[in-house]
């Protein structure tokens, strides 16, 4: 079977080669996940045994990064390793976790690739987050004793119409994982239809709800802002919703010349194009880190373009706009907001946080609107209402503190795999 998916992978990646040049993703990373690994990190991976936590990308990273705070812990003679996919997750992760922490690119699924990982890194146990199948390193995984544990496991909606195309696939793959740690027991009961033993699936919850920072003192003079200054911050928006929130601004702005806009795009890359979105618009716009330098100009709208700043943008907000979620990509992260108690407002595709939607919904947590004129009418709304403000904030944080836990419960399960119990025997 490895021969037959290395073929496959090696037409996918040919014919996908310009795509990724293209789209600018054929990052400095890829000569690491074809095996190409630096000296220095070869001998700090033979150093001693290894945890290996693989995380795909920046939401993936910050939802692990409690637990692997507490593996550090629990298991202070092992090396945690984490394995990234884009460049973003490895900036991300280098920045935000310990430095004691070996963060490296994770291996693209080739037999000869996942083999060279294997032997090197010497896993006691691999840890991944969310759904990431990968039939040759799982294959090489197992045949070498390493236990397999699936964290913060979550299948979208899309994603299982993909899998239960490949379920003969999936069968054999997911046969292999020891435990399936869900984020819901949708996610529990389509893991068990792909392929997993039920018998092996928990339900722990979010680690989400767990992986937020301490309660700060909000600190709206670091991003620019005036005392007086009253902050809408859109995060993690797409392409297409800029133009949505901008238009939106200006209502608001007419009837509330405190107000100031934050756009913080998913990818600051995009910085630019959005500055230029604004100025088409013959509005103000400065990127963050030149206001930092030199002060916002009057009534500008700011736009992050550096990573690792949203967390506390949203600690400073007087609502909040999610990203992503007028585009048909599924949302991003819901929860981050509402640990900081804001008011919070998405758009009608939330379908990446399905199970988290319901919750916040059931409480009457969060505002979902379905275009812009709704997202005017009630952005305009919560802007006036101080009431409603403070009842949706309160909700959200309530949501949060309740559903928090998960990263308790899923290292009791990693605990009794057991890293170190048994060294795995690496061929």
């Amino acid at each position: 079977m490895a021969i037959l998916f290395d073929i496959i992978y090696a037409v996918v990646f040919i014919l996908y080669l310009p795509v990724l040049k293209w789209k600018g993703k054929l990052h400095a990373g890829y000569p690491m996940r074809m095996g190409r690994i630096p000296p220095d990190i070869q001998q700090a991976l033979a150093a001693r045994p290894n945890i290996w936590i693989h995380a795909v990308s920046v939401g993936e990273v910050l939802a692990v990064a409690d637990l692997i705070g507490k593996l550090m812990h629990r298991f202070p003679d092992k090396r945690i390793v984490c394995s990234v996919v884009t460049d973003t997750g490895y900036a991300v992760a280098r920045e935000k976790l310990p430095r004691e922490v070996q963060v490296i690119y994770a291996p693209l699924d080739f037999s000869w690739v996942v083999r060279r990982f294997v032997k090197l890194i010497r896993p006691q146990i691999y840890i991944f987050a969310e759904t990431e199948i990968w039939p040759n390193l799982f294959d090489h995984l197992h045949a070498a004793g390493v236990p397999m544990i699936q964290v913060n496991g979550r299948i979208s909606d899309k994603s299982f119409g993909g899998y239960k195309r490949l379920r003969p696939v999936t069968r054999r793959v997911l046969g292999k994982v020891d435990r399936f740690l869900m984020q819901s027991q949708t996610d529990a009961d389509r893991i068990c239809e792909l392929g997993a033993r039920p018998a092996a699936v928990r339900v722990p919850g979010n680690l989400k709800f767990d992986s937020l920072p301490e309660q700060a003192v909000p600190d709206p003079m670091r991003f620019g802002l005036a005392a007086t200054d009253q902050a809408l911050i859109a995060g993690s928006t797409h392409p297409g919703e800029e133009e949505i929130l901008l238009d939106v601004f200006a209502a608001l702005k007419q009837a509330h010349p405190a107000a100031r806009l934050i756009i913080c795009p998913r990818h600051v890359t995009r910085c630019d194009e959005v500055l230029n979105l604004i100025r088409n618009r013959s509005m103000a716009g400065v990127a963050l880190s030149a206001a930092q330098e030199t002060g916002v100009p009057a009534d500008a709208v700011i736009v992050v373009d550096t990573m690792g700043q949203l967390r506390d943008l949203y600690s400073v907000a007087r609502v909040v706009f999610v990203g992503k979620t007028f585009t048909v990509r599924g949302g991003q992260n819901m929860i981050e907001p509402g640990f900081f108690g804001k008011p919070v407002i998405v758009g009608p595709h939330t379908q990446n946080f399905k199970d988290v939607m319901t919750i916040f919904k059931r409480e009457k947590a969060i505002v979902q609107v379905n275009d812009a004129d709704e997202l005017r009418e009630e952005l305009l709304d919560i802007w006036d209402n101080a009431v409603r403000r403070e009842s949706l904030g309160m909700a959200a944080r309530r949501v949060v503190e309740k559903f928090q836990g998960a990263t308790e419960k899923t290292l009791l399960e990693i605990e009794t795999l057991g890293p170190g119990r048994q060294d795995a025997a690496i061929h």
